[in-house]
């Protein structure tokens, strides 16, 4: 993953340059050419765009994952789960210990779902409690599912933005660069054959002298399970296992 959103930006760049023709191509002191790899590795807005991006795709999967281990719970416990597990909640032994207690009782409730659906003799409680579990099966299934479609929205969105700014910056540090030297064009290194003044320098440095380029919040990130009208009471994972499905709403 690292430097894919500026190697993506500067591609949107180079796809709009025209193919070099030499003998068609204007006197060499009039083209300039620029070493976009290069560009790539010490651009310094570049490196901190490249991180913050990753570290937003790994907050949107940590989502994921914080749904997938909470999947079996009902929804008063899934929102206590999740508010617990938040990036923003101070971890505490309790704290850890409470999770635990959650993402076992959802695993149990897995392997449970998973039994009863393999018999056939099932008593008139333990198809309550089956039905039960199905239903809760299906319809967290359907949030993931739904959840995996925003994320991913998301991480393009972002990636969109980054590439976006890298390409705007990258393209008015080539056109200043080019317009100081009165170039009459700027192509992509090794897309010239021979000849042609090399601006790279130039154009890095003009771009780690600008400001850093504006990067909105977290736009387009998906948000959580829509809250309770009232906040959920403490629960109890452990006492709820022992109690069964049927009992835990």
């Amino acid at each position: 993953m690292k430097q894919v959103v500026a190697l993506l930006g500067l591609a949107t760049w180079i796809a709009s340059t025209p193919t070099v023709a030499i003998a068609a191509a204007p006197a060499a002191s009039t083209v300039g050419v620029v070493d976009t790899e290069r560009v790539s590795g010490e651009y310094k807005a570049m490196q901190i765009l490249n991180e913050q991006f990753l570290a937003f795709q790994q907050q949107q999967d940590a989502q994921i994952v914080r749904r997938q281990k909470s999947r079996m719970l009902f929804d008063h416990e899934q929102r206590e789960y999740l508010d617990r597990s938040a990036p923003t909640a101070a971890p505490t032994a309790e704290r850890d210990k409470l999770l635990a207690e959650f993402e076992k009782l959802s695993d149990d409730r897995s392997k449970r779902l998973l039994d009863l659906g393999q018999r056939k003799d099932r008593s008139v409680e333990e198809e309550q409690e089956y039905q039960k579990l199905d239903q809760i099966y299906k319809q967290r299934t359907q949030e993931l599912a739904a959840l995996q479609t925003d994320v991913q929205k998301a991480i393009r969105a972002k990636s969109d933005e980054f590439m976006r700014i890298i390409t705007e910056s990258f393209e008015a540090a080539v056109k200043a660069v080019a317009e100081e030297k009165k170039l009459s064009m700027a192509l992509r290194k090794e897309m010239v054959l021979y000849g042609g003044t090399d601006i790279t320098e130039d154009v890095i440095r003009k771009l780690n002298q600008a400001p850093l380029p504006h990067i909105s919040s977290e736009a387009g990130a998906p948000g959580p399970l829509p809250a309770a009208s009232q906040p959920a009471q403490r629960s109890k994972p452990a006492e709820m296992g022992k109690q069964g499905a049927a009992a835990a709403e």
